[in-house]
Parts: C-alpha cells; sequence; structure tokens
C-alpha cells in the first residue's frame, strides 16, 4: 500500500505542475482582459447614460447598451470562477503529494 500511494505521489507531481502553470495562465489572462473588459463595459454605460439624460433614446433603447456592459463586465468574473476551480485541484493534488 505504501508503494502504491508513493507511485501516485510521482504521478500527481508532473500533473501538478500542469495544473499551476494553467492557473497562471488563467491569472494573468483574467487580469489583462478585466481591465479591458471593464473599460469597454464603462464606455457602453457611459454611453446608455448620456443618450438617455441628452434625449437621444428612451429606457428602453437605453437598457440595451446597459445589458451589453453588463455582460461584458462578467466575462472576467467568469474566468475567476474558472481560475478558482484550478487552484482548489491544485491544492488538492499539493496536498495528497505533502501527505
Amino acid at each position: 500500500m505504501r508503494l502504491l500511494k508513493f507511485m501516485g505521489k510521482v504521478l500527481a507531481f508532473p500533473v501538478t505542475l500542469i495544473v499551476t502553470v494553467i492557473q497562471w495562465l488563467f491569472t494573468f489572462l483574467v487580469g489583462l482582459s478585466s481591465v479591458i473588459f471593464n473599460l469597454l463595459a464603462g464606455l457602453f454605460l457611459l454611453i446608455a447614460v448620456l443618450s438617455l439624460l441628452f434625449g437621444i433614446s428612451t429606457w428602453t433603447e437605453a437598457l440595451r447598451p446597459v445589458l451589453a456592459a453588463f455582460i461584458v463586465f462578467m466575462i472576467p468574473v467568469i474566468g475567476q470562477g474558472i481560475t478558482a476551480v484550478f487552484v482548489v485541484i491544485r491544492e488538492g493534488l499539493s496536498d495528497f503529494i505533502w501527505s
């Protein structure tokens, strides 16, 4: 049984390295995309509010860019959730290796 656990730890180590690299990649991409997407969402929201204030559009027409801004804003949040899954997997593998 001890031999099987040792073999499992040896096989889990490269998987841990791969998952760590994927986690770093996702963290970088989420950080970069959150800046870009938050600026884009803010621009959509600003356009919707200003067009409503200047009377260019009605409430129902102004809701479309607000909805688009919300969807664009949520893309990095979903990416953070996916990154959290990789963190949990990496922590589980790390705990198995160190046990």
